[in-house]
């Protein structure tokens, strides 16, 4: 019978954050949805994220049971520059834009969070950098074409996330047979 051994995963919670982009595109769709002059709903995406950051990533269920293991804490580090890159740049959309012109300011955070994807390349992989480029990309399409309803970016915004998500959610494990066969195995 041959030895299996670990490979050590790069992205090992890879699958969590898979859980919490499906999640959080559900609750920024819904919010579009009943929006109404505000285009999205704050309280329900204020309260959607606290209750979902809560249950995916701070209970410790969620993460044992997808999770390959630990993160690094170089990879933690760049998630927490990430998270607080992300602060500061919707800090700066509502300082900087303000509350005048809603469509400018929540694609404007559209795009913020594109860019705090990047930084979380580093414990998620290329997935995670696609999201982040379709992101920013939908959020500047969104400022330019000032004739669309912004429900079309928002939606999309959404299904971006959820896509990304169920990609990320299904990835299997790689581990390497050491009986001196170089191939990899899925599991």
């Amino acid at each position: 019978m041959p030895n299996f051994n670990d490979k050590k995963s790069k992205f090992n919670t890879q699958r969590t954050c898979g859980v919490w982009l499906i999640y959080i595109g559900f609750i920024i769709i819904f919010s579009a949805l009943v929006g109404d002059h505000l285009l999205l709903q704050p309280f329900i995406l204020g309260i959607g994220y606290f209750i979902g950051f809560l249950s995916i990533f701070i209970l410790p269920f969620v993460n044992q049971k997808l999770a390959f293991g630990k993160n690094t804490k170089f990879q933690d580090r760049m998630d927490n520059l990430s998270t607080v890159l992300n602060v500061l740049l919707c800090t700066a959309c509502g300082i900087i834009i303000g509350f005048d012109d809603l469509r400018l300011f929540w694609l404007s955070i559209f795009i913020a969070v594109g860019i705090h994807f990047f930084g979380f390349y580093f414990s998620q992989g290329k997935m995670i950098i696609l999201l982040g480029m379709l992101t920013i990309i939908n959020g500047v399409i969104g400022i330019l074409l000032i004739s669309v309803p912004f429900i079309f970016f928002a939606l999309i915004d959404g299904i971006l996330k959820l896509l990304i998500g169920l990609k990320m959610i299904t990835i299997k494990r790689t581990i390497n047979v050491s009986s001196g066969d170089s191939s990899s195995k899925h599991i």
